[in-house]
């Protein structure tokens, strides 16, 4: 997928996604291709300059928002403690060890900036409730995963989204209904907006 990046289709007209469409929420049940999906979007913004915090269960993800962004590799840090997060506090990039839930909480006290990042949360459907009930409080935030095996289904239903992108229709009660489109095309309900999603060349 290095070679596509994500734009929002309104008529005939493609838009940059953009920190004003969070936060966002992003449904897919398995084997969709919503956790493709989530890396291309976190990866555009990246390359836009955004300040990122990203956390994921699993080192594929890592390696493809590695892959994907080598312009930024100097911008970009992996921590593996307290320690590491204060002293790359101002990298652009800041990437959590392995699944360290704690050390993504210790986050918010230790980062200065913290409600000027977007907070990227993957795989909504392994992590605690401590961690989804937390973050959930701050708006330019990403949670991506599959919303009906995640413990904090309630509480993520009942916030208020500017994006929702939904690749099927959960279970989980939402205020929006699926409307299937063609292959990797997707359905995206915000406050202003109902359109279509999808994948174009990178410019």
């Amino acid at each position: 997928m290095s070679n596509t990046i994500d734009f929002l289709k309104l008529g005939d007209t493609l838009h940059r996604f953009e920190e004003e469409r969070l936060p966002m929420l992003i449904h897919y049940a398995p084997k969709e291709w919503g956790s493709n999906y989530s890396m291309i979007l976190i990866e555009n913004l990246a390359l836009q300059w955004s300040k990122i915090l990203l956390f994921t269960w699993y080192p594929q993800a890592k390696e493809q928002f590695y892959t994907d962004t080598k312009p930024l590799v100097q911008q970009t840090i992996v921590v593996n403690n307290t320690a590491e997060l204060i002293k790359n506090k101002d990298k652009q990039i800041i990437i959590i060890h392995d699944d360290d839930e704690k050390l993504c909480l210790e986050a918010i006290k230790t980062l200065p900036d913290i409600k000027d990042r977007i907070i990227f949360i993957k795989n909504i459907d392994v992590c605690h409730k401590q961690l989804l009930n937390t973050y959930l409080t701050y708006n330019k935030i990403i949670l991506s995963g599959d919303l009906d095996t995640c413990v904090a289904k309630a509480n993520l239903s009942k916030k208020k989204y500017n994006s929702v992108i939904l690749f099927s229709q959960p279970k989980t009660a939402l205020p929006y209904k699926f409307i299937p489109a063609e292959k990797y095309i997707w359905y995206l309900r915000s406050s202003n907006t109902e359109c279509y999603v999808k994948s174009t060349a990178r410019i």
